[in-house]
Order: C-alpha cells, then sequence, then structure tokens
C-alpha cells in the first residue's frame, strides 16, 4: 500500500514538473486583446561585399485584434485580425496567427531557396524542448511561415520569450519588390510592457543558391502593440464572429499536416488548375464541416520522401 501510493505521488510530481509554467501561459494569453500597432523595420549594414542597402526604411500603423483560438494546457493560439483605413472606409485583412507549443519536439525548420518553399522536420529531442515553448508564426492564409523554440524569462518585473535563431521566408512588403536573397535568419524577442507588448527582431538577410550561402546584411524590427479602445477594433470581431470556424478549420488541418512524420513538408499553390488561394476563398465562402476542409486542402500537400 505504501509503495503504491509513494508511486502515486511520484507519478504526480512528475506530471506537476511537467506542465507549462502558470507565468509563461499568463504572459501568452496577455498578449490577446484590441490594440494600435506599429509596424517598423529597418536595413541596418551591408555584410556582403558591394552591396548596398535596398530596403527602404519601413513604417505603418493599423489596429489589431489578436483574439484567442485555442487554450489547453499545453497549446494556445492566437489569431490576429488586422483592419486597415478610417472608419467608415476600413476593411478586415485575416493576418498572422502565433500557435504556441509546450516543450514540443515537431519543429518546421524553413529552407526554401530559389523560390522553392520548403520546410525541414529536424529532430528535437525532448531534453532540448524541456522548459520550452515553441511558436509557430502562419502566414495570412495559416499555411506555416516559419517555427522556432524558445524560453519565457520572468525577472526584474519583465517578461519576454527569446527565440533560437530561426530561418524564415520573405515577408510581402520584401518579397513583393525583391527578390536577391532567399530567407530571414532571425532572433524573435517578445516582451510585455505597461500597455501591451513588443516584438522585436533581429534578422540576417541570406542568400542560399548555386552552392553558396552568404549574408547580405542586417535588418531590425519592432512591433509595438498598445492596447486601444479604437471602435475599428469591432469590425474585426464581427468578421471572425462568422469566419471563425472554417479558420479554425483550416489552421488545425496545416498543424496537423506539418507534425506528420518524413524529413520535410512542403506544398503546392497550384493543383488540377485551382490555386490554393483561390481554394481558401472557396471554402471562406462555403464554410464547409472540418472534414470537407481536410478533403479539400489534403491534394495541395506535398507527400515527404
Amino acid at each position: 500500500m505504501q509503495r503504491r501510493l509513494a508511486l502515486i505521488l511520484l507519478a504526480s510530481f512528475a506530471t506537476a514538473l511537467a506542465a507549462p509554467p502558470e507565468e509563461d501561459r499568463k504572459a501568452i494569453l496577455s498578449m490577446a486583446g484590441n490594440f494600435k500597432v506599429t509596424f517598423d523595420f529597418k536595413e541596418t549594414f551591408p555584410i556582403a561585399p558591394g552591396y548596398t542597402p535596398l530596403s527602404k526604411d519601413y513604417h505603418e500603423e493599423a489596429v489589431e485584434v489578436v483574439t484567442l483560438v485555442e487554450d489547453t494546457p499545453e497549446r494556445i493560439a492566437l489569431q490576429h485580425l488586422l483592419v486597415v483605413g478610417k472608419e467608415g472606409k476600413s476593411r478586415v485583412i485575416k493576418h498572422w496567427a502565433q500557435v504556441w507549443t509546450w516543450q514540443d519536439t515537431r519543429i518546421l525548420d524553413y529552407a526554401g531557396s530559389d523560390g522553392k518553399e520548403v520546410w525541414l522536420r529536424p529532430e528535437i529531442t525532448a531534453e532540448h524542448a524541456k522548459g520550452q515553448w515553441s511558436e509557430l508564426v502562419t502566414s495570412v492564409d495559416d499555411t506555416p511561415r516559419y517555427e522556432s523554440l524558445g524560453r519565457w524569462t520572468h525577472e526584474f518585473g519583465e517578461s519576454y520569450w527569446t527565440s533560437e535563431p530561426t530561418r524564415r521566408p520573405l515577408p510581402r512588403r520584401e518579397y513583393e519588390v525583391r527578390d536577391d536573397y532567399d530567407y530571414l535568419m532571425m532572433n524573435t524577442r517578445y516582451s510585455l510592457t505597461q500597455t501591451g507588448w513588443a516584438h522585436s527582431q533581429d534578422s540576417r538577410k541570406v542568400v542560399d543558391r548555386g552552392g553558396k550561402k552568404y549574408t547580405l546584411s542586417r535588418e531590425t524590427g519592432l512591433n509595438q502593440y498598445s492596447r486601444t479602445d479604437d471602435p475599428l477594433a469591432v469590425q474585426a470581431i464581427d468578421w471572425w464572429k462568422e469566419n471563425a470556424t472554417v479558420w479554425n478549420s483550416i489552421r488545425n488541418f496545416w498543424i496537423d499536416a506539418g507534425q506528420q512524420p518524413g524529413p520535410t513538408f512542403s506544398f503546392e499553390l497550384k493543383k488540377d488548375g485551382m490555386t490554393l488561394k483561390k481554394k481558401f476563398d472557396e471554402l471562406e465562402k462555403a464554410k464547409p464541416a472540418p472534414e470537407a476542409v481536410t478533403e479539400a486542402l489534403t491534394p495541395y500537400l506535398s507527400v515527404s520522401r
């Protein structure tokens, strides 16, 4: 009897140790809300010989609603909804999502080059993942963009999460105007502030083609989220109420696809004459059941070898 009780207590203790710290969960959950956001990016200095920085300083402002779409003990998902334009002439853009997973051993490592979108599935040991959260960042259509492990730190009155170095594809502000590098190698930090939170990025612009790999330049980014009662936020909240079910199904499809076995993950942008973008538009309009979403999107997956 005593031995059985000891085993039960030991199992309970191990479970408690494995559970994510409540401070971590509270920090992630506090990133939800309605915000005024400023986006600032600057190509700071060249690295490659003869390279002259091409990107202009980037600055944008918007209202962004960050809504909690999944909250389980070991996974939290936050959906971002952007409202652009002025009241009466504004529109909602489904923006990126953050999917946080505790002690995740299945990470997607972006490895695209020469226009090919592909992610590696490196083996992450349980020991390496211990005490860390992965953050999967999705595109506006919920396809994966990049993912990394990192650790929340709570000290000196500050809570912040710092990522491991992470490869990520070019953002829209870059790939629409240039194609002379292949990915960003980035370190990310999320810091909670008195008015909301800040998303800072320190990146290298990396060329990886023709058997050569080198850094063009460095870039810094700072996105600041300040809580707001701007009435534009209501537009995003109403849009999400109407479209949440189908987009939750789409996001879960891509999360599950990324977790499948195999050394790589990739997908096709066009299948049987139908672009993936058009397929998303159809799904959003029809709002089918999750099973139908899976059936519609599965053909776009590339088989991992």
